[in-house]
């Protein structure tokens, strides 16, 4: 493992040394050359503010000026993103327990592709990703995941597109989670993700469909004391999704969306004899904003419903909330809060769901060209619907971000959760840090 971290760094330093000014370009005529061949969703932010959702998934190397940005490999039709991250972090609590904290040095190493189109209309897209954590003591904890996805976009008019993407996901569950079933080894799982969409606009009205298909596989998982049949949360969802927008006042929108949820267990019953499929509805009606280069987002409030096809599941309802916005107060830092209340699924015994409100900000400021600064809290409260267990949970993270041209950044990170609940020995406190080297092309 140590040679292979040796050779890993040496071609990230001799790639890093062999990029940038080095070559003999002037960094006028490399962003010459860069115009036009960035990400879409990075053009997009710079020309106006992306929709939260979109804006919350980017790296903070995204935002960073066009000199930064790789160039990528020319393909034609299309632009090959080749990426390399190489992660050093420390966690004071590996295993998110109560007591007997175990700590640990986690190595991740991180390979990406990503082809992207450069048509004049529509879009066709492929990513693809590896992640390998390797932990030096706790070596039972190490896992590889993994990320492939397709996506595409079809213009109908300027206004009007189709949209659809295909992800599989393969990846482990987090040891602070509610169903983190306390194995030997994290739990493995596997997603398979189909999203589609398609927004039609008539004058100032805007009327868009979308629908979410997600497949979620779960491996047994082995334990001190027998193995545990997490196979029985295996289940298919199915997320219907119409929304209605009409901009009333430039700029300002009254939207009404309206979601059909369903969920379809694999088993009939799971380990405890219970039922767990069920349907459900959530319906928000508020304002939505897009004004300039200024703020973009939606508040909503409305009702939701979950209904459970077994009787001992008592089915949990209530007011729904859903606020993101995309606030840039300069051209350098940009504000995402969100806030939402949502029915969330859990496999405990004779708990129907969890009740969750969360809360979030995320901060990003360019300092210098190169240095972006980025920092994020959130807080989150767990309720279970039949069942005592309430927890809340804050977490707060900052980092720096550094390029030293458009081929080479360095990022330090530090993090601290803490986890509160109601239940003895069911919260913890944890301490991560972590640096990271990046190599793009």
């Amino acid at each position: 493992m140590k040679s292979a971290r040796g050779m890993a760094v040496g071609v990230l330093v001799l790639v890093g040394g062999l990029s940038g000014p080095a070559l003999g370009q002037s960094a006028s005529e490399a962003d010459q050359k860069a115009v036009g061949q960035k990400s879409e969703s990075v053009r997009k932010q710079k020309e106006g503010l992306l929709p939260p959702k979109e804006a919350l998934e980017q790296k903070d190397t995204d935002i960073a000026p066009d000199a930064y940005q790789p160039k990528g490999v020319d393909l034609g039709a299309f632009l090959l993103m080749p990426k390399m991250e190489l992660d050093v972090a420390r966690n004071s609590n590996i295993y998110a327990t109560n007591y007997d904290a175990k700590h640990d040095i986690i190595s991740t190493y991180r390979p990406e592709l990503a082809l992207n189109s450069r048509f004049d209309r529509h879009a066709i897209n492929a990513l693809a990703r590896v992640e390998r954590k390797e932990f030096v003591t706790f070596d039972k904890e190490s896992v590889t995941n993994g990320l492939a996805q397709l996506s595409g976009r079809y213009d109908v008019t300027d206004r009007d597109a189709l949209n659809a993407s295909l992800t599989y996901t393969h990846d482990h569950e987090d040891r602070g989670s509610f169903d983190d079933a306390g194995g030997l080894r994290p739990t493995e799982f596997h997603y398979l993700t189909l999203n589609g969409s398609g927004a039609f606009s008539i004058g100032n009205l805007t009327s868009s469909l979308g629908v979410t298909a997600v497949k979620r596989d779960w491996e047994d998982t082995r334990t001190s004391t027998g193995i545990t049949p997490s196979h029985f949360r295996n289940r298919n969802e199915l997320d219907v999704t119409l929304r209605e927008s009409y901009e009333f006042i430039p700029g300002y929108s009254w939207v009404n969306e309206g979601t059909l949820l369903w969920r379809a267990y694999q088993h009939d019953a799971d380990q405890f004899g219970i039922g767990r499929d069920s349907s459900g509805l959530r319906l928000g009606t508020g304002i939505g904003l897009d004004i300039s280069e200024l703020v973009r987002g939606d508040f909503l409030a409305g009702y939701m419903r979950q209904n459970y096809k077994d009787e001992r599941l008592s089915d949990p309802s209530g007011y729904y909330v859903k606020a993101r916005l995309n606030w840039s107060p300069s051209k350098l830092t940009t504000i995402i809060p969100t806030l939402e209340r949502s029915i969330e699924e859990t496999t405990a015994n004779n708990v129907s769901a969890l009740i969750r409100t969360a809360v979030s900000v995320t901060v990003r400021h360019e300092l210098q060209r190169n240095l972006i600064l980025g920092s994020t809290l959130s807080y989150s409260r767990d309720e279970q619907k039949g069942g005592n267990l309430e927890a809340d949970t804050y977490e707060g993270v900052v980092r720096a971000t550094y390029l030293f041209n458009r081929n080479l950044y360095s990022s330090l990170e530090l993090g601290e959760k803490h986890k509160l609940t109601n239940v003895d020995g069911s919260g913890f406190n944890q301490t991560t840090a972590m640096l990271r080297l990046g190599l793009q092309y």
